[in-house]
């Protein structure tokens, strides 16, 4: 466990205005790339976004923008959204966005409840008829090297952003994934953002030399985290696409050289499914391939490392709480998401709320500097993060030194005849079966116990083995409460909006099969 954090402990040791950061790395680093689009292969220099978002921050001053007024931006990931949301924090006010076809079902409810003084849209995503019936203003933005529209008709040389903000005001309103539910949004502040941004440079060891290839949408906080503002503080060089495609991604290697790529459990398993040809020579500029947002099996990490060659490290992180933990490259542990991050206070608690000692499992909790300012519910209500324990929902364990175990989430715990009964264990088990690709359980109703156990896999190409085969695996491997009753071999596993395997979802389909 880190050093418990004293009450005045709750910003970061240094918090550096953005409009600052931008003009030293101007100055450093003016012809090196900042921004690349893998896209359409445009880039630009920081000289160039300094420039640039200057000038969209004295075109927000002339606005009368102040500090904590927001500016909605929605978009898809482009160069201008990026220096939309460099220009808007170096101003010193709060950007807001939403993932415009994940939330379009909450599209105008989000808006309303940011309460943003305008809204700056990208054009060709229909979006100009929310616009007609909005009471503010709408502004539509194409590309910034065009010679007409929204950026062509910024102020021309602009001299210094003067930041108008302070370390605890706002800097960035994002959402949680949410499709059915209305997601909860999340109001950051300059100090935590940073913070989590000094934890990155730390534990991946980032300096100016590094590349980092990026295909999350910028919509999620997670891609401010892992790479938007790390990318800045480092003065490093960010690659982006709107998403991720096997097809072009062993080309992107080659052509580009990242030094670090993001993925997600689900891109890990794209690739031992269908990797690219000379796989380990596709890989070889990078140091390290990270992933988070979801547990990664363990046979799935080690067969991945053997593939390709190079290290994958695990994280731990939330919109709201930060990066709880991760590891370093060169003492990853697989099974674990690695140490408590930087400035995080983590406990694991029981159901007495007392803290647990290692290796038992509870529930998971941090009171840290990278925690969010507070919650934005519906209806405009804040709720306050930063300065409170926050509990994760997850449950977990610390081994003796010191590293941390996510065992699954709180609610999908299955209780069967009163054992509690992580699926990701019964995951873990059938994923190491050779032809297994992909594992999820859940709970089931057991007229007797209570619950029993469930699970969906898919299969790896050539694979044909069957439920009786995999019932017979696990009972090899597995005590016989723990032991699935049912098994449903599937050609996908539903995923929500992050690529997380959606547990919830499985089981509804479950219950609609079932009658």
């Amino acid at each position: 466990m880190t050093a418990s954090l004293p009450p005045t402990g709750l910003v970061p040791h240094e918090v550096r205005p953005i409009a600052e950061q931008l003009r030293t790395n101007a100055i450093l680093y003016p012809e090196k790339d900042a921004l690349v689009c893998l896209e359409d292969g445009r880039s630009i220099d920081w000289a160039q976004l300094e420039d640039l978002c200057v000038r969209v921050a004295s075109w927000l001053e002339r606005q009368g923008v102040e500090a904590n007024d927001r500016v909605a931006v929605l978009g898809d990931n482009s160069l201008e959204l990026l220096i939309l949301y460099y220009a808007v924090q170096a101003r010193g006010a709060t950007w807001c966005t939403v993932h415009i076809e994940v939330n379009r079902n909450h599209l105008t409810e989000m808006l309303d409840r940011i309460e943003p003084a305008f809204v700056l849209y990208q054009v060709g995503h229909g979006l100009s008829v929310l616009a007609r019936d909005s009471d503010i203003p709408w502004l539509p933005y194409e590309a910034f090297d065009e010679v007409e529209g929204f950026f062509a008709g910024l102020p021309p040389e602009a001299g210094d952003i003067e930041g108008v903000n302070g370390p605890e005001d706002r800097c960035v309103i994002s959402f949680t994934s949410g499709t059915s539910a209305q997601p909860k949004g999340v109001l950051h502040s300059f100090c935590n953002y940073q913070a989590i941004a000094q934890h990155q440079i730390d534990r991946w060891s980032l300096t100016e030399d590094d590349v980092i290839l990026e295909f999350r949408s910028f919509s999620w906080a997670s891609a401010h985290m892992l790479s938007l503002n790390p990318v800045m503080l480092a003065g490093a060089t960010l690659l982006f696409a709107k998403n991720f495609s096997r097809s072009r991604f062993a080309t992107w290697l080659m052509d580009y050289q990242p030094t670090v790529v993001i993925a997600v459990p689900a891109v890990i398993n794209m690739l031992l499914e269908n990797p690219p040809e000379d796989a380990a020579e596709a890989f070889e500029s990078v140091r390290f391939v990270s992933c988070s947002t979801a547990p990664l099996m363990p046979d799935a990490h080690e067969r991945f490392e053997s593939l390709y060659g190079v290290e994958l490290v695990q994280l731990y992180g939330m919109s709201e709480g930060g990066v709880v933990a991760a590891n370093r490259p060169g003492s990853r542990r697989i099974g674990s998401v690695g140490r408590p991050g930087m400035y995080q206070e983590l406990r694991i608690l029981g159901p007495d709320g007392k803290a647990l000692p290692a290796g038992e499992i509870g529930e998971i909790v941090t009171v840290s500097a990278q925690h969010a300012h507070a919650y934005l519910h519906a209806g405009g209500r804040i709720e306050p993060i930063r300065g409170h324990t926050l509990p994760t929902g997850d449950l977990g364990y610390l081994d003796a030194e010191g590293y941390v175990h996510v065992t699954g989430r709180a609610r999908d715990v299955i209780i069967r005849g009163g054992v509690n009964i992580s699926p990701l264990e019964i995951d873990t088990v059938l994923s190491a079966h050779d032809d297994v690709a992909e594992a999820a359980c859940f709970g089931i109703p057991d007229s007797v116990y209570g619950e029993a156990v469930a699970g969906w896999v898919t299969l790896r190409p050539g694979a044909s083995i069957d439920e009786v085969a995999l019932k017979a695996f696990c009972a090899e491997n597995l005590p016989e409460e723990k032991r699935p009753v049912e098994i449903a071999i599937v050609d996908e596993l539903p995923r929500n909006d992050r690529g997380k395997i959606d547990r919830n979802a499985i089981r509804r389909l479950w219950e609609d099969k079932s009658g």
